[in-house]
C-alpha cells in the first residue's frame, strides 16, 4: 500500500494546524510571509475574524514560513485557501485541485508591481552593468524559487538572456524572504538583492530612514498582483459565501483601515487562472533557454527535455485558460 510521506517542515505545519484547529469544518487559509510570520499574522488576523463573522464559516489563518511550505501544504490539502505569489500559484495548479478566484488591489488602485534589484546608497556597486559584469565580484541575495519578483522575473529578464547562473556568477548567493534580502543589503552582508516595489513602498512609509539608505539598480516590467486560491472541491455554497465577503470588503472606513494594514491593500477583484499566463510564459522561456544554452547537455537529452517542456506548457496553458465557474 502506498503511503505519502510529508516533508518535515510540512509535517510540522500540518501538526500545528491540526492542533490549533481540530474542529470539524475548519477552513485553513494560508498566507505567505514576505516579511515575518508575526507581522503577517498581525495584519491578517482581523480580516479572518471579519470573514468568520460575515460568512459563518470557521476560517482560520495559517502562516507558512516559506513559499515551498505553502505550496506543499496546498498540495497536501492542509490548506483550503491561500494567498501566494503568481509563480507559487502556478506550481499549485500544476500539482493540486485549486484555482485562482481573486486578485489583490492596492490602495493606489494598481493591479501590478515590479521586481527590483537594490543596493545600499553608499555601496561601491553603482550600476546593473557592474553587478552582472565580472563574475565572482559581488555578494547577492534573492528570493525563493517560487517568488515571482524575487526569483522568476530577475531570471527571465536579466540572468537567462545573459547566460548567467546566479549560483555561479556571484561571489556568494543567499535565498530567503524579501525582508531577509533587505536586511542582508542594509547590514552589508550582501552588495545587492532582489526586492519589489510593494515592499519598497511599505518600507518608505514605515521606516523612511532605512528606505533612504537604498538605491535601485534595476526595475522590471509590470507583474500582475498576487492571487488568492481556493480548492475547487470546496462546496459551491461555501465558495459563494467566501466570494461575497472577499469582493464586498472595503466599503466602510473600518474595513479600509483593516485592508490597509494588510500591507496596503484596498480590496480584491475577481480573477481567474488566466492571470498566471504571464508567469507561465516567462518561466517557460527561462526553462527552455537554460536547456538551449547548456553546453554540457548532449543534443539527444536536450531534445527530450525540450519536448517535456513543450508538453508541460501545453498542459498548463489549458489549465490557465480554464473557463469561469458560477462561484465567482
Amino acid at each position: 500500500m502506498r503511503r505519502t510521506l510529508l516533508k518535515l517542515p510540512l509535517l510540522a505545519l500540518a501538526l500545528r494546524v491540526a492542533g490549533a484547529h481540530a474542529q470539524t469544518g475548519t477552513l485553513n487559509f494560508g498566507v505567505i510571509s514576505t516579511s515575518s510570520v508575526a507581522e503577517t499574522r498581525a495584519g491578517w488576523e482581523p480580516f479572518f475574524a471579519a470573514m468568520r463573522q460575515a460568512t459563518g464559516l470557521d476560517v482560520r489563518g495559517v502562516y507558512p514560513a516559506t513559499y515551498e511550505e505553502a505550496v506543499d501544504a496546498i498540495v497536501a490539502s492542509v490548506l483550503h485557501l491561500a494567498w501566494v505569489s503568481n509563480k507559487a500559484a502556478l506550481d499549485c495548479i500544476e500539482r493540486a485541485n485549486v484555482e485562482v478566484f481573486a486578485q489583490m488591489v492596492d490602495a493606489a488602485g494598481s493591479q501590478g508591481y515590479r521586481a527590483l534589484i537594490v543596493t545600499r546608497r553608499d555601496s561601491p556597486l553603482q550600476s546593473l552593468e557592474q553587478l552582472l559584469g565580472k563574475a565572482r565580484s559581488w555578494r547577492f541575495a534573492m528570493g525563493e524559487p517560487s517568488s515571482t519578483s524575487g526569483s522568476v522575473m530577475p531570471a527571465y529578464a536579466l540572468f537567462v538572456p545573459r547566460g548567467l547562473k546566479p549560483e555561479e556568477h556571484f561571489l556568494s548567493l543567499r535565498r530567503g524572504t524579501h525582508a531577509q534580502a533587505l536586511e542582508a543589503v542594509l547590514s552589508g552582508a550582501v552588495h545587492a538583492a532582489t526586492y519589489n516595489t510593494e515592499e519598497l513602498t511599505r518600507l518608505r512609509a514605515q521606516a523612511p530612514q532605512r528606505h533612504a539608505q537604498l538605491r535601485v539598480l534595476w526595475e522590471s516590467a509590470l507583474i500582475p498582483k498576487d492571487p488568492l486560491l481556493w480548492r475547487r472541491d470546496l462546496p459551491l455554497s461555501v465558495r459563494r459565501r467566501i466570494a461575497d465577503f472577499v469582493f464586498g470588503i472595503g466599503k466602510t472606513s473600518a474595513e479600509r483601515t483593516m485592508l490597509d494594514r494588510m500591507f496596503g491593500l484596498a480590496g480584491f477583484q475577481r480573477s481567474t487562472n488566466q492571470q498566471l499566463k504571464f508567469v507561465l510564459d516567462i518561466e517557460d522561456f527561462k526553462q527552455r533557454s537554460e536547456v538551449l544554452l547548456d553546453t554540457t547537455m548532449p543534443e539527444a537529452q536536450k531534445a527530450e527535455r525540450l519536448a517535456d517542456l513543450r508538453e508541460r506548457y501545453a498542459r498548463l496553458s489549458r489549465a490557465v485558460l480554464m473557463p469561469l465557474d458560477s462561484a465567482r
